[in-house]
């Protein structure tokens, strides 16, 4: 066990930990986690977006511990409120629309009585093709260490290693950072390089993320339990194009939505979290009533609603993690 690790259950299992969060949840704001997809719990797929369903079903238990979970709609209406009302409010939130919501969330919304919001990259449900770092991190999964050579785009060469765990995704987040830097209009030829040369030594023994296929997604959108949110149609990093672009993929995504399931769209979610004033703008020109963001930190009434804060959860957080995380470290101010 590493100092953090030791440092965090000490603080979570002791009675210092009530005091924190009562400092973190002054003011009554919403707590808002930011969840990607859900794999199977035997699964070796090292990806830090891939959360086991064991451990999102334990999350889920100790959240309910000391919250009440609501839709997004109804945490607006709450901060929108002048008082305090119940129990700290916490809402579930999903980006990009994988496969793993409809295998491994969808079977357990009805059981848990649970309101989540999936906002969904339209361009990979219509295409059926993952988008680059979904290929990119299906193809991480080794059989043994590589080299990557990536010195066509400008990049170093990249050390691959085999097997599975926090260290290892935390060396992959370099090569990932670096495609993320590269113009867009390199970056697909340089993920399709990196799928490439990585094919021939790929594991045959997880289930690759992909895009939920249309059927998927409509039964999704029939759950009671599901709001939908626009996550853009091209997962670009918004503030890599031009503005125009940027809303028209943010209606784009919407506009899909509400075609293909007949549900309005009012939430959206910005790709990679990447936003500015502008882009904050152009969410509310395009007539979202809140756009998420990928930053750390709770949602207090005073905040924008187009900058709104989450709490990232991953494949390596344990309940120590999980519930520190809850904290956001508000808990300093």
């Amino acid at each position: 066990m590493s100092p953090k690790q030791l440092g965090r259950r000490v603080l979570t299992s002791n009675g210092l930990y009530p005091l924190m969060r009562a400092r973190a949840l002054r003011g009554d704001p919403v707590t808002v986690l930011m969840y990607h997809t859900l794999g199977a719990d035997d699964e070796a797929f090292d990806a830090w977006t891939v959360v086991r369903q064991s451990d999102f079903l334990e999350q889920i238990d100790l959240l309910r511990q000391g919250y009440d979970i609501v839709s997004l709609d109804e945490a607006m209406t709450h901060l929108c409120g002048a008082e305090a009302q119940g129990r700290p409010k916490a809402v579930i939130t999903f980006d990009d629309g994988h496969t793993g919501l409809h295998r491994y969330l969808l079977p357990v919304l009805d059981r848990l009585q649970l309101p989540v919001t999936i906002c969904v990259a339209t361009g990979h449900i219509a295409s059926g093709r993952p988008y680059w770092f979904d290929r990119v991190m299906n193809a991480l999964q080794v059989r043994r260490p590589l080299t990557l050579d990536l010195a066509g785009f400008g990049l170093p060469a990249f050390a691959i290693e085999a097997g599975s765990g926090e260290a290892r995704w935390r060396a992959l987040g370099a090569l990932l950072e670096a495609l993320k830097a590269l113009a867009p209009e390199h970056r697909e030829a340089a993920a399709d390089a990196v799928v490439d040369q990585l094919a021939p030594h790929r594991r045959d023994d997880f289930e690759p993320l992909a895009p939920l296929a249309m059927e998927q997604l409509l039964e999704l959108a029939q759950s009671p339990w599901v709001t939908l949110g626009a996550h853009t149609d091209c997962h670009s990093l918004l503030d890599q194009i031009p503005s125009d672009d940027a809303q028209e993929t943010m209606v784009r995504s919407a506009q899909l939505l509400r075609e293909w399931t007949g549900q309005a769209v009012h939430h959206f979610a910005y790709p990679n979290g990447n936003h500015n004033q502008e882009l904050m703008a152009r969410a509310q020109a395009a007539g979202f009533a809140t756009a998420l963001t990928t930053r750390k930190g709770l949602w207090r009434r005073d905040d924008s609603r187009f900058a709104v804060s989450r709490i990232p959860v991953g494949r390596y957080d344990d309940l120590p993690r999980f519930k520190f995380n809850l904290l956001a470290g508000e808990w300093r101010h």
